[in-house]
């Protein structure tokens, strides 16, 4: 009798234990899989602009924490190009996902042109800072190439950036 006891009290010691660190880890992983879907979804807009020879723009909607794919004909360049209205998407859909571009502005659009590589909007290209409620954030980056990067911040908001392509 005694050793059933002390089997429940261990089991019920480990189930509590769990559940904490499953509530601890559950914001972590949306962030996560967050940063991971909108990467995916800037690169394949690349491709997009490639394989149709358009001009393919990703823009972001802070207050909504949405993102826009939208396309316009293009040449060379897509300098003056009037886009689509485009397909939104939330970035989560329980909304716990906040999205800045580092100085808590909304970031700029991720331009591709039928090349692949990325046009500058306002003189800058697009850096999109996603965090939760924990402190925790994900770097997404776009550089002129159109190559698209992730990275985790470690530590204190704003601190440490693993290196391009590394995350946590």
């Amino acid at each position: 009798m005694i050793e059933a006891l002390v089997v429940a009290f261990i089991v019920g010691l480990v189930g509590a234990v769990a559940w904490f660190r499953l509530g601890y880890l559950a914001p972590r992983h949306h962030l996560e899989r967050a940063a991971l879907d909108l990467a995916a979804e800037i690169q394949k807009a690349r491709g997009r602009a490639i394989a149709e020879q358009k001009c393919v723009r990703v823009s972001f909607d802070k207050p909504a924490k949405a993102y826009t794919v939208s396309t316009a004909p293009g040449d060379a360049t897509c300098a003056g190009a009037t886009f689509s209205a485009g397909r939104t998407a939330k970035l989560d859909d329980g909304g716990a996902i906040n999205i800045d571009d580092g100085s808590g502005s909304a970031p700029v659009s991720a331009i591709f042109n039928p090349r692949g590589g990325s046009e500058a909007t306002g003189g800058a290209y697009p850096t999109v800072r996603l965090s939760n409620d924990l402190g925790d954030a994900r770097l997404v980056s776009v550089n002129s190439a159109g190559r698209v990067s992730l990275q985790a911040e470690l530590g204190l908001p704003g601190c440490c950036w693993l290196g391009p392509g590394e995350h946590s």
